[in-house]
């Protein structure tokens, strides 16, 4: 049986422009994507919970995205990775390997990948880790991550 998802294309928010978010359940976000286009579609109460989470994270009025997530196809390594980003707070940054050492990890180029294959960016802020003596990566831009940082004034 082929599985139900079902998307759509928020309005643009400041810093990060057009999300696509998926579902499958109509309760908890799968995954949250850069999109090009905006939907046609009417915000459900779901997706507009969403959205107003968004945009006051975005705007400076929220420092949280409190939104249930679908984690269940995702690795217990990968779980691990965004379990230690979501532990760098608000306005902070950490290192790639600041987050192997907490993770008793030596597994550096894992760590980024699993970062860049984020599938919650925002709520699990990949953008809040940085390379030793540098930004990184951040699979949106270094633009978009350092408005990001900015926001947070973590910059």
């Amino acid at each position: 049986m082929k599985e139900q998802l079902k998307s759509v294309v928020l309005p643009a928010l400041p810093i990060v422009g057009k999300l696509r978010l998926t579902t499958r359940d109509g309760k908890s976000l799968l995954s949250i994507d850069v999109a090009e286009k905006p939907s046609d579609k009417t915000l459900d109460p779901f997706f507009q919970k969403c959205f107003d989470e968004f945009e006051a994270y975005l705007t400076g009025e929220s420092k949280k995205i409190d939104i249930p997530l679908d984690l269940k196809k995702l690795s217990p390594f990968q779980k691990q990775v965004l379990k230690a980003m979501k532990a760098i707070p608000y306005g902070k940054t950490s290192t790639y390997k600041d987050l192997a050492n907490k993770m008793n990890s030596k597994a550096f180029q894992a760590i980024g990948s699993a970062c860049g294959r984020n599938p919650f960016m925002l709520i699990y802020p990949c953008h809040r880790v940085l390379g030793t003596g540098n930004l990184g990566g951040f699979a949106h831009g270094l633009k978009m991550k350092k408005q990001l940082l900015s926001l947070e004034g973590a910059v």
